[in-house]
């Protein structure tokens, strides 16, 4: 008789956990990222994961990882080997040309006039130019400006002339560089930081909140404030999973991102105690005047227009509808 009870108590549970278990099973997904512990990036990419997690209401496990070089990202997401990803403009470049327009030097002439134009006008016409390439864009978010790395101080565009600087592979990285007159040796990041310490480069631009967190704030302690190139990214799915989930969850993946506006106060206010604390340290951070910055941005600046031509697919198109949107955003603040 127990036994008999102990058999059907079994059977029930047995039941009761097969009818608990959900009708679709949990899928596994990556978001892949190159920031590094120690800055708000990081944590924005692992919001995004969790808001995704949840927000897909137990369809999706969304898990962050590092992957340390962004090309690498963007060829593994076309492939749909990565699901997802954090990829900056300039590591799209490599399979997305047009994405390099974004980073043209000295494209913008104020932060306000950058945050408008590419809320309306760029990341809207690249929302299409993605999507050709078999990508979504879930969301725009802030990496920052990139300025000048040294191993020496170089506080002046002429300071820079025939130091062997790391030139990503970008074409505004190689433009930059060339304007100034460096001796550019090009290098992926994940070899950046070992070059520097080895002397094989001597010069390089970052984003200090990213550069603060890497061996270059130790090996080249001389930042200057050149705000040269700026640095949007973007939160992407490879489109053929995307258009396979229920609609309940992509509408999901779409709120999953931290809001832009969000992502540029963070990054904003992360750097002034940055700053201070790498000061603290022995580091020389450079802070240029409009008169100063502008020594650099006449040398750099002529060269743009050739960078443009050199980068094919629609980039002149990009191009001229964000000098339309330049021209609409000073009408609309005058």
């Amino acid at each position: 008789m127990i036994r008999t009870f102990v058999r059907a108590t079994a059977a029930s549970a047995l039941l009761a956990a097969l009818f608990a278990t959900p009708s679709v099973a949990q899928e596994q997904w990556k978001v892949a990222s190159a920031a590094q512990p120690g800055t708000v990036l990081l944590g924005l990419v692992e919001t995004f994961a969790q808001n995704a997690t949840k927000g897909s209401g137990g369809k999706l496990v969304v898990e962050r990882q590092f992957v340390g070089s962004e090309q690498e990202i963007a060829t593994q997401l076309v492939r749909g080997r990565l699901q997802m990803g954090s990829v900056s403009a300039a590591g799209m470049s490599v399979l997305i040309p047009e994405a390099a327009v974004l980073n043209t030097p000295y494209l913008w002439a104020s932060k306000a006039e950058r945050d408008w134009v590419l809320d309306n006008v760029a990341v809207p016409m690249l929302e299409k130019i993605y999507a050709e390439k078999g990508l979504v864009i879930l969301g725009q978010s802030e990496v920052g400006y990139n300025g000048v790395v040294c191993k020496t101080p170089c506080p002046t565009v002429g300071s820079v002339k025939g130091l062997k600087a790391r030139v990503a592979p970008t074409p505004a990285s190689k433009m930059f560089w060339g304007q100034v007159g460096a001796n550019g040796v090009q290098l992926p990041l994940s070899e950046l930081f070992p070059a520097m310490e080895q002397g094989l480069v001597v010069a390089a631009d970052l984003p200090f909140s990213y550069y603060v967190t890497t061996p270059a704030a130790t090996s080249a302690p001389n930042f200057v404030e050149t705000l040269h190139l700026h640095h949007p990214a973007f939160a992407i799915v490879n489109k053929g999973l995307f258009d396979k989930l229920p609609k309940d969850v992509q509408d999901a993946l779409r709120k999953a991102p931290v809001p832009v506006a969000e992502t540029r106060k963070l990054v904003d206010d992360e750097e002034k105690p940055k700053i201070e604390a790498f000061r603290k340290k022995g580091g020389t951070y450079v802070e240029l005047t409009d008169a100063q910055r502008a020594e650099w941005r006449k040398i750099v600046e002529p060269a743009q227009a050739e960078l443009i031509k050199s980068i094919g697919g629609r980039a002149q198109e990009l191009y001229d509808a964000i000098e339309k949107g330049k021209k609409d955003f000073a009408a609309r603040k005058s």
